[in-house]
């Protein structure tokens, strides 16, 4: 099965900005959802050394609440597509897809920059060719593991820029043979939107 991730742009939509002058409790946000599109270039590890590309979706999500010791930790949904750019050494066929979510920790000790680090548990879909025809497609599970930068361009949007080393399950394995290792590894450059669900400290009261 393949995961096609949409081309379409991300339609964002902010709401009105609330002054703390419009209410009488003092406000703060209780949760951070980041929306992201990115593109990112991949060497496939696939056959020999092979660059690929391919666009990248994320959503994370941080509750910005709780003890001190877990303020910058949130969850990490990704979905990437890896199938453009082909080389020619390359199967015909050659796609890796892949989707999950894992734990992302910001570093917010800068104003405008955010190191990060992730790791995820994804599961991937490759296809390929082989002697048998009917054997085209394989999926496997992985650990991604992941740093980079995030830096504010405006209020609430900002770029990342981040390295990911992905670590799959042995592909064509049998009893008597250990397989082939596959370490997809690449750069992906994107920008996200903050979107912030705003409580009030007296509605916080009330429930």
């Amino acid at each position: 099965m393949h995961w096609k991730l949409p081309l379409a742009a991300l339609l964002i939509a902010a709401a009105s900005p609330i002054s703390a002058q419009d209410r009488p409790a003092a406000i703060y946000s209780s949760l951070q959802v980041n929306a992201g599109l990115g593109y990112g270039v991949y060497h496939d590890d696939f056959e020999g050394a092979g660059i690929m590309e391919g666009p990248t979706i994320w959503f994370d999500i941080y509750p910005n609440k709780g003890p001190n010791l877990l303020k910058g930790f949130g969850l990490d949904l990704e979905a990437r597509d890896i199938s453009f750019g082909r080389p020619p050494t390359q199967p015909s066929n050659l796609r890796e897809d892949s989707t999950g979510g894992g734990v992302i920790y910001s570093w917010r000790h800068f104003r405008n920059f955010s190191p990060y680090g992730k790791f995820d548990r994804e599961i991937g879909g490759i296809d390929f060719h082989t002697a048998d025809p009917h054997y085209n497609h394989d999926a496997k599970l992985f650990n991604a593991y992941g740093w980079g930068l995030e830096c504010r361009l405006v209020k609430h949007v900002s770029v990342r820029a981040g390295y990911e080393l992905q670590q799959w399950q042995r592909l064509f394995a049998y009893p008597g043979y250990r397989g082939v290792e596959l370490n997809p590894r690449g750069v992906t450059v994107g920008a996200f939107y903050e979107f912030h669900h705003i409580h009030t400290r007296a509605e916080i009261n009330e429930k």
